[in-house]
């Protein structure tokens, strides 16, 4: 039986990140995969929806041309972007494998479970699949003295939904349509079916949202769920908000030829194609966590402490199936955590700067806290500047959106920041860098920021909490200061 210093179940951003840190710090590795690698993100979440955002984006331009063009007649064949997503994936996919090789990672494609641990390791099962070089074994063994559980999540599914995979579909299936449906329902007003929203929209379907709480992004600031909803108006998506799905009935069964999704309140909706995102569940069912005293709870997550150990020494938990928001980048940083603790590097984790983006049209870029939050005291003041009175968003027609930076009444600390616009996502990056070391607004004012840029969004939302933008004058900022 070959032994390990650590193995890794799952090959997504928490684990194959996990896996290539615990190799730079010097340990044998082992990781077991039962698909490609890069998880939901990489193969049907976050770089596919990006390929056909940045495509619905260029169609958007070629919709409405800048200033000075006149586009005449276009088409676009969907099912050669489509191709062209599947290449990226693969391509991105592969590179995982070639980096975890030149590692010296053993990989092993199939199903793992854990069926058996003492003192000094643990025992794993791996059933083997048509990936596994050796197509002569179906079964194998492995030891490790500490393992990784990093194995993501799956939509979540809803019997009364009756989701068929072919009219009633996930966000999966969603990403392999190789035709624009005419008409779309998706039931989900969050960050997926908003993105799905705005790319099939942008394609041609008449798109329509049903939401259980009162407005889509009920998570976001509220200024931003407005303004996004305003854009979604204009693009006439139609949103129904405070909606209660009852049942869905898949195309065949409904006898139209549509899928049909009736309300509590009765009311009866038809689309060709109906996407549910409304949340995911957690694999971590069939590990074999309960045999070796692994504790979780009714939903499946793992108890883990500061270090993402669990209450078992030597069993480390990552990414969606642990406490925190589902999103690649925060998995990743579970995986290193994990990884250096594991190698003896004393490291606890800490979500208080954690960025996330919503990719609408245009995007939404968010860190930290944000107006409305519990932990937010009454002590802070807002800054915010409009993209409109930037120089680089006006020469790229892109002047639309605003930031919104939060900061500490008394020490100037930023402690949050939100935004909505061209490339904001990226300012937000730098905001994140800033508010990791504890900077001030001072410290944002005191970096130059290169001319024309949208980066300049930055310093003057900062400064214009206390009235000193210096293209912008806020009269209650200013004498408030």
């Amino acid at each position: 039986m070959e032994n390990f210093d650590v193995c890794v179940l799952g090959g997504g951003p928490a684990g194959y990140v996990g896996a290539l840190k615990s190799a730079i710090n010097g340990l044998s590795v082992a990781i077991i995969e039962k698909d490609r690698f890069g998880g939901t993100c990489l193969n049907r979440g976050c770089i596919p929806t990006k390929i056909l955002y940045s495509k619905a984006k260029y169609l958007s331009r070629l919709k409405a041309p800048e200033r000075g063009f006149i586009v005449g007649e276009f088409s676009f064949n969907y099912g050669e972007i489509i191709d062209y997503k599947d290449e990226v994936v693969l391509t991105l996919t592969g590179g995982v494998e070639k980096l975890l090789k030149a590692r010296k990672v053993k990989i092993f494609y199939g199903s793992g479970r854990v069926v058996g641990s003492n003192d000094n390791d643990f025992r794993l099962g791996i059933t083997l699949n048509e990936y596994s070089a050796d197509k002569n074994i179906e079964e194998t063994q492995i030891s490790a003295k500490n393992i990784i559980i990093a194995t993501g999540s799956s939509p979540l599914m809803i019997s009364s939904f009756n989701i068929d995979h072919k009219s009633v579909i996930t966000s999966d299936e969603a990403l392999s349509l190789r035709e624009i449906p005419e008409s779309l329902i998706i039931i989900g007003g969050g960050v997926i079916g908003c993105e799905f929203a705005n790319i099939f929209s942008e394609f041609g379907s008449n798109v329509k949202i049903i939401e259980l709480l009162p407005s889509i992004l009920s998570t976001e600031d509220v200024e931003i769920s407005r303004f996004i909803r305003k854009a979604f108006k204009s693009r006439n998506i139609d949103m129904l908000n405070g909606a209660e799905v009852g049942s869905i009935v898949p195309a065949p069964a409904n006898g139209k030829g549509k899928a049909a999704v009736t309300l509590k309140s009765g009311e009866i909706f038809e689309a060709d194609k109906v996407i549910v995102s409304i949340g995911r569940r957690l694999n971590t069912s069939g590990l074999g966590l309960e045999d070796i005293g692994i504790k979780t709870n009714e939903r499946g997550r793992i108890s883990i402490d500061s270090r993402n150990e669990t209450n078992i020494k030597g069993a480390y938990a990552c990414g969606d199936i642990i406490d925190g928001p589902m999103l690649a980048h925060k998995a990743s940083f579970d995986g290193i955590i994990a990884a250096d603790n594991i190698a003896g590097i004393n490291r606890e984790k800490n979500y208080d700067v954690l960025p996330r983006s919503i990719y609408t049209n245009p995007p939404i870029g968010t860190v930290g806290l944000k107006e409305g939050d519990d932990g937010l005291s009454s002590d802070y003041n807002t800054g915010r500047f409009s993209y409109a009175a930037n120089g680089m968003a006006l020469a790229m027609e892109e002047k639309e959106g605003f930031l919104k930076v939060l900061v500490e009444e008394n020490s100037k600390k930023i402690i949050g920041a939100t935004g909505v616009g061209a490339d904001v996502p990226e300012l937000i990056a730098e905001i994140a860098s800033h508010m990791h070391y504890g900077g001030t607004i001072f410290d944002i004012e005191s970096t130059i920021h290169s001319h024309p840029t949208l980066s300049e969004i930055v310093p003057e939302s900062a400064l214009d909490s206390i009235g000193e933008a210096i293209h912008k004058f806020n009269s209650r900022a200013a004498k408030k200061h």
